[in-house]
């Protein structure tokens, strides 16, 4: 997929007051989830972020601090906690989530994302920070990669989930789109890796999923406490995304088109 003009979706080159307006745009829409978003099913998108994106490279000691950036009510990394004992650490921009994650996980730490942009944490503060489905969202991924590169810890990982196309967007539009807030757009895997690179990253993983599609299908199945097939639906997505070599247009209009990947795992270690 080659990269064109309608990266500048991302916001490298916004001024000041197009970045204000998104960020206000984007908390806004995020705030009237009062009580959270997810009726359907949080253990699905944590089984498979697991089974796809972090199995075999996500491993936190207890002495180990990770970041959940844009982390919602944390239902998607904060139960992990309990699995390898690590020190969590939450970060969002809605107020209204923020409450909801201290309500369901109050062993847990959780941090407002200022409006300036600048993560409220240390230099090389954690080991791992896990960003899943949130870059879509901001208005400057450029500089938000590098404040995620700010706050990992030399030989730190950065997992990243990512939607890769317009989700129904023209480029440039702000078509209004049911389910989705008015600012986000997918951000293919290209344009994720050439900007980790010429940060200094060292790319660990890349690897396209058929997310949206089989959570989807999944949803209308059994609940995810009785799914026993997590590593099976793995394997399944593999072998989908190893029989798709076509390229995928950014914008997908035709029904050909649509079936294709959704979203893509990327994974980065710092030098």
């Amino acid at each position: 997929m080659a990269l064109g003009a309608e990266f500048h979706l991302y916001g490298d080159d916004f001024d000041r007051e197009a970045v204000a307006r998104w960020f206000a745009e984007e908390a806004a829409y995020h705030d009237q989830f009062a009580q959270g978003r997810f009726d359907e099913h949080p253990a699905l998108y944590r089984a498979f972020d697991w089974e796809i994106g972090l199995k075999g490279l996500f491993a936190p000691r207890p002495e180990d601090r990770v970041l959940d950036f844009g982390c919602a009510e944390g239902e998607a990394l904060a139960p992990l906690v309990a699995r390898f004992g690590f020190q969590y650490v939450g970060v969002d921009a809605s107020q209204a989530l923020l409450e909801e994650a201290r309500r369901r996980h109050p062993q847990a730490a959780f941090r407002r994302m200022g409006e300036d942009g600048r993560i409220p944490a240390e230099d090389g503060e954690f080991s791992y920070v896990v960003v899943l489905g949130v870059l879509h969202h901001v208005p400057t991924v450029r500089q938000y990669l590098r404040e995620l590169i700010r706050v990992l810890a030399p030989g730190g990982r950065l997992f990243l989930r990512e939607p890769n196309h317009a989700m129904g967007r023209p480029p440039g539009s702000h078509l209004a789109i049911p389910g989705i807030s008015p600012n986000e757009r997918g951000i293919p895997a290209e344009y994720l890796v050439r900007e980790l690179r010429g940060q200094g990253m060292r790319i660990l993983r890349v690897r396209p999923a058929y997310h949206g599609a089989l959570l989807w299908w999944l949803r209308h199945q059994a609940p995810a406490s009785e799914w026993p097939g997590w590593p099976w639906l793995a394997r399944l997505d593999r072998l989908l995304c190893a029989l798709d070599r076509r390229p995928h247009p950014y914008l997908r209009r035709r029904w050909w088109e649509k079936a294709a990947p959704t979203a893509t795992y990327v994974v980065a270690e710092k030098p």
